[in-house]
Formats: C-alpha cells, structure tokens, sequence
C-alpha cells in the first residue's frame, strides 16, 4: 500500500488519510445499526483494489492518480445511511456525491473531479461506457476475488456475516465459481486479461479440492451443475456474446431427507446488471433454497 499512499500524499496531501476515515466510519455506522462485531472489511478490500489498480496502472503505461482515487471511492457508497444497499439508488451514485464532495474540498481541479465520478458512476452500470480509469478499476475488483487474495476474502466475508463453511458454499460458491470461469474474458485490459487467467485458474483448482476434500471426509457433498443461458449478452463494448455458461453449485441430495434436488433458474434485469436466479427444490420435502447473483460482465 505504500505505492498508492506515496502517490496520493504527494499529489494531494491528507486526502489518503480522509478517504480511509470515511471507509471505517461507514463500516462502523453499519455495524453498530446492524448490532455486529467491529469489523474493517471495508476498508481492507479497498486498499487491495486499490493496489492492484496501481500496479495494473504502471503495466498499462498509464498516470495511476486517477485510478487510485476511483479505486479508493469505488465501495464508499456501500454502507449509505447505515445500511446495506438500502435504497434504488447504485451504490456507485452514493461513492460519487462523496467522492465529489470531499474531492471539491480538497482543491482538485474540476477535470480530475469529473473524472474520478465518470468512472464511478460508470463501473457498474452496463448502460454507461467504461472508459480510462473506469476499466483499470473494474478489472482491479474483479482481481482481487480471484487467486489465493480472493479465497482468503471470501472466507473472512463468510465469517463476518456468520455463515459457516457449508453455508458459505452453498450460498456463494456458484458466483465465485462463475466468475472465476469468466474472469478472462470479463476483464477490460490487456494486463487484467493476462493476470485473470492465472489468477482464476487458482480459485477454481483450491475450491474443487475443498469439495472434494468435504465429499471424501462425509462431511458435505456438492455437485457442479453448468447452465447454458442461450439468450444474447452485450459486452462492455458493444458486441454479442452468445451462450454464457453458469456454475451452478450445490448439494448432491436434498440436506433434510437425501432425496435429489431439482434446479430450476430465471434471469432478469436488476439494478444495475443482469441477475439469475437459482432455485434448489427437494422431490420429498418441502425444502427449497434460492441464491441470486449479478452474472459476469464481459469485456
């Protein structure tokens, strides 16, 4: 983090320092409405973007100010008002009137300003063209999810949110799982393409040993089932993906009486991405789960 806290100091001093006081207090704020432990998930996941956006930054040949400064923003909507995506408005929108607020304060020039909430408000949204920083951003999140990095956040996520190792997997795994197989073609550069590849290769490897690992102790049996969405997907750029494959992952036989599950799904537009919806149904029970995620934006 030196690199990203250097930069920031030299080009605009103190504005590092109150980034990261907004971060923690916004993760406070929710914790003490929410009545959870302290936690600083936050603001550890943004500095991890934060530095992957600086490094892709320095492979790109790119000035990394403006990157760094919408990597450092780009989660700071989050937790508005002291809840948890709590209003129709993207979280994005929330990071970019702050963002503005206390850039304006700081004396940015206005170019530098527009630039940072552009790319802000263009992260996520699909309908928006994710240009310059926006795209050394996007890539830098998605990178952080993937490898080594990426199965130590989504264990200390699963641990803050008190789920247990089975939960966790029945209730994310697919999105993980989905994103890894995708994560080379979702990123939007050149040097993101280059690391996604090996990066993701070693999500996808730990997370087939661990459930091979529970299968083998008979402490929980999982199977991968692929869904093949045969409706047309536009990229980031413009063009036509067709036939995007999903990760489905659960459990071999219904956890209340063993018989088979039934997976049905359906996908619809949400707030700001295309969501699908999965939907496990026991053929002898009552029992039924449904896990619902943001599909994998393509580049």
């Amino acid at each position: 983090m030196n690199g990203v806290r250097n930069l920031l100091e030299t080009r605009v001093p103190g504005l590092y320092a109150a980034i990261e006081e907004l971060l923690v207090e916004a993760e406070a704020g929710y914790n003490r409405q929410t009545g959870q432990a302290p936690s600083e998930f936050l603001l550890e996941h943004t500095r991890r973007t934060a530095a992957i956006a600086h490094k892709i930054s320095a492979l790109e040949g790119v000035d990394a100010f403006i990157p760094t400064v919408v990597a450092l923003y780009h989660d700071a909507g989050k937790f508005h008002g002291g809840e948890y995506h709590k209003d129709d408005i993207p979280e994005e929108e929330h990071a970019a009137v702050l963002a503005g607020k206390m850039l304006a304060g700081f004396g940015l020039q206005a170019c530098d300003i527009d630039a940072v909430l552009g790319a802000l408000r263009a992260l996520y949204d699909d309908r928006l063209p994710c240009v310059g920083a926006c795209r050394i951003v996007q890539d830098a999140d998605r990178l952080e999810k993937l490898g080594t990095l990426g199965v130590g956040a989504f264990f200390t996520k699963a641990a803050l949110r008190g789920r247990g190792l089975v939960d966790a997997l029945v209730s994310t795994l697919s999105r993980e799982m989905t994103y890894a197989l995708a994560a080379p073609h979702s990123m939007l550069t050149e040097s993101g393409k280059k690391l996604a590849a090996k990066k993701a290769a070693k999500s996808i490897a730990f997370f087939e040993d661990l459930l091979e690992d529970l299968e083998d102790w008979g402490i929980a049996a999982f199977e991968r089932r692929s869904i093949v969405l045969e409706e047309d997907f536009r990229t980031r750029d413009g063009a036509c993906v067709q036939n995007m494959e999903v990760t489905i992952v659960m459990p071999r036989a219904c956890p209340d009486c063993e018989a088979p599950l039934a997976l049905t799904h359906q996908r619809e537009r949400g707030l700001k991405c295309e969501r699908l919806t999965a939907r496990f149904a026991c053929a002898g029970c009552a029992y039924t789960r449904e896990n619902s995620f943001c599909l994998p934006v393509f580049a």
